[in-house]
């Protein structure tokens, strides 16, 4: 794998079915989530909040150990937050996830966005953040990060909520609201990624409304986004969204040896 051909290209196909993305704080997490059979794995510290960074170290162990088996995607906070772009090592190749909280008074967020972006590794791919509770996170509005998406050569949007205790991404949107989202981003050829506390029972209804990926953390968690990954819940949500979109999935037993060879 290298900067030219990064991994991460896999999610700019938007004529395949819709992928799911985890959310992982670690590496027995990653091998957790790659042994499913995730089609991304996302890498972020979720005590940190939404978009939290993870520590540069488990960045480095995630990339190292998942790097050339499927796309990664690492968090590196807000844009207004202390830079973290020395977490990622010169080679990485990945997408990054830089949020918006607090910019939407700053005209000038875009050329702060470009400017921080222009820092990381030549392999990384930028993803455009749109918080659904844009007012509560004081971010710029869905309609303005779209505008920018050129000028940020963003190679995907990704919705997701800023205040993970004040409901979910449709408690902020409605179905249809989302599925016109859905469908700007794609004017744009880009692909959609949603996130922002999704449950199981909303697979079908996002997936209906033309998603490219679905982001999980807190719905395959002991307890909450928090607590340890539960293996069983993310096979059984692997195993639910292939049934939605008639791929094939990982069988249980099949799961049970690969985490015994672990």
């Amino acid at each position: 794998m290298t900067p030219s051909q990064p991994v991460a290209s896999e999610l700019s196909d938007r004529n395949g079915p819709c992928r799911l993305l985890v959310s992982v704080r670690g590496i027995r997490e990653a091998e957790i989530a790659i042994r499913a059979g995730v089609d991304l794995v996302d890498i972020k510290e979720p005590e940190a909040g939404s978009l939290g960074a993870a520590s540069g170290e488990v960045i480095r162990e995630i990339l190292s150990l998942a790097g050339s088996r499927l796309p990664l995607s690492v968090a590196l906070g807000e844009l207004l937050e202390p830079a973290v772009t020395d977490r990622l090592p010169e080679d990485a190749s990945c997408y990054v996830k830089l949020g918006l909280a607090g910019c939407g008074s700053l005209p000038d967020w875009p050329l702060r966005w470009r400017e921080r972006i222009e820092q990381l590794p030549a392999g990384v791919q930028p993803v455009a953040v749109v918080y659904a509770d844009w007012r509560v996170a004081d971010a710029p509005p869905p309609s303005e990060v779209l505008r920018h998406v050129g000028k940020m050569a963003a190679r995907a949007v990704l919705v997701d909520t800023f205040g993970k205790r004040q409901g979910n991404l449709l408690a902020h949107w409605s179905l249809g609201q989302i599925g016109e989202f859905v469908d700007k981003v794609h004017r744009f050829e880009l692909p959609a990624v949603l996130a922002g506390s999704l449950s199981a029972s909303l697979t079908d209804p996002l997936v209906a409304l033309g998603a490219d990926c679905l982001a999980f953390r807190g719905a395959v968690c002991r307890e909450d986004r928090s607590g340890p990954l539960d293996g069983d819940l993310l096979l059984q949500l692997v195993q639910y969204l292939r049934q939605a979109t008639g791929t094939l999935g990982t069988s249980k037993a099949a799961f049970s040896r690969s985490l015994l060879r672990a």
